[in-house]
């Protein structure tokens, strides 16, 4: 029997409407959803018409799947975006709930270290929650403490590597929208989710990193789409202050500062971009709030960043390369090459294509190829992945 909830979960995964759907199969909106509420059964060309454009088999409509909600869409926090509309938000805990049971498969063939996330996390809210209106000076005092804990170079260029390894899942896909990421935990609070945006300078990626660092660690449980704009604009700045005083360190900060010499220019902040790995606005305004520049020397530098047309490509953005997250590529690299499970025995449980595998967690198509003949095996036991011991 044709499972219309299983219609709906992939539409919603993919980001369709009942509207757009229609427009794809040449069918009605309202014959989609009579497929989804089982009122009526597609034909046999729509079904081959739905396997192409979301990449599964024939049984992925055919065999009843048990719904897991690990994520609640009221407790996602997005980067730089306005209260974002309740059909997007289902779609993003839809694709967390998702995935989620893959990576869980995928980590159970090996001893995956477990990282100190919910460490991290419960020394910060300790922190937090300690007085009623949190100030700009205890916001520094955990971004600083976040900071040594995930033990992060001075330059940055590890922040992405050690928050994976810390035991936080980050992923990147094709958010859409004004978000540029967005962050969760699971609501047994056991698991962090950080997705990023693919429109990214490295520098800019850095930021969001660290800002949804913030959420995760500072507005555990919060239900984001409860909150009025004053509220969810609070907790965006807090999140703001602690990326910036996570990523400038104060101390070293103020040391290269007092170094520049026309600190109103832009192009003066190139070196220390280089340094940090943090962009020149950011550089800017962390400077600014400790009082380094005068507000008209602010406006000046503003005016300079239009006229130079930084506010979207700065220098060197080109150039420095722009770091994806590869952890669970890593364990998916380690589980089908040692034969743990091999990738055709993967996705017949899944009841999915390679293709849909590869959107999910934007890994190209390529990287499958070596293993679409493995058989599987069960006799080699677990392997604990040297690169996150």
């Amino acid at each position: 029997m044709f499972i219309g909830a299983n219609l709906q979960k992939v539409r919603v995964l993919y980001g369709y409407s009942r509207k757009e759907l229609g427009e794809a199969l040449n069918v009605s909106e309202q014959a989609v959803w009579q497929f989804e509420n089982q009122m009526t059964t597609p034909s046999f060309e729509t079904i081959v018409a739905l396997k192409r454009l979301f990449s599964v088999k024939t049984a992925y409509f055919y065999q009843e799947k048990k719904a897991m909600v690990v994520v609640k869409e009221e407790n996602i926090a997005y980067r730089e975006a306005d209260i974002v509309s309740r059909k997007k938000t289902t779609a993003e805990a839809e694709y967390l709930n998702t995935i989620y049971p893959i990576i869980s498969t995928i980590e159970s063939y090996l001893d995956v270290p477990k990282g100190n996330i919910q460490q991290i996390r419960d020394t910060i809210l300790s922190c937090y929650y300690s007085s009623e209106e949190i100030t700009r000076v205890e916001v520094q005092q955990m971004a600083e403490q976040a900071r040594e804990m995930l033990d992060i170079s001075l330059d940055n260029s590890d922040l992405l590597y050690k928050i994976e390894k810390s035991g936080v899942h980050i992923v990147e896909k094709n958010i859409g929208g004004k978000a540029d990421a967005y962050s969760t935990w699971s609501e047994d609070r056991q698991t962090a989710f950080i997705v990023l945006g693919k429109r990214k300078s490295a520098v800019r990626r850095n930021f969001d990193l660290a800002h949804e660092l913030g959420h995760l660690l500072m507005h555990v449980d919060r239900e984001f789409l409860s909150l009025d704009k004053n509220e969810y604009n609070k907790l965006e700045a807090e999140a703001n202050m602690f990326a910036s005083f996570f990523l400038l360190p104060e101390k070293e900060f103020l040391q290269d500062f007092s170094k520049l010499n026309y600190i109103s220019n832009p192009d003066s902040y190139v070196e220390l971009k280089m340094k940090y790995h943090v962009s020149i606005q950011a550089l800017e305004m962390r400077a600014y709030k400790l009082g380094l520049l005068t507000p008209q020397q602010n406006t000046y530098f503003y005016r300079q960043i239009a006229k130079k047309n930084y506010r979207k490509k700065e220098p060197l953005d080109e150039e420095m390369i722009l770091k994806r997250p590869g952890k669970i590529r890593s364990i998916m690299q380690l589980v089908f090459s040692n034969h743990l499970l091999s990738l055709a025995d993967f996705l017949e449980d899944l009841h999915v294509e390679t293709d849909y595998v590869s959107k999910l967690f934007t890994i190209e198509k390529e990287f499958f190829s070596p293993f679409q003949n493995n058989e599987s095996f069960s006799d080699y036991g677990k392997i604990l992945p040297a690169q996150f011991k």
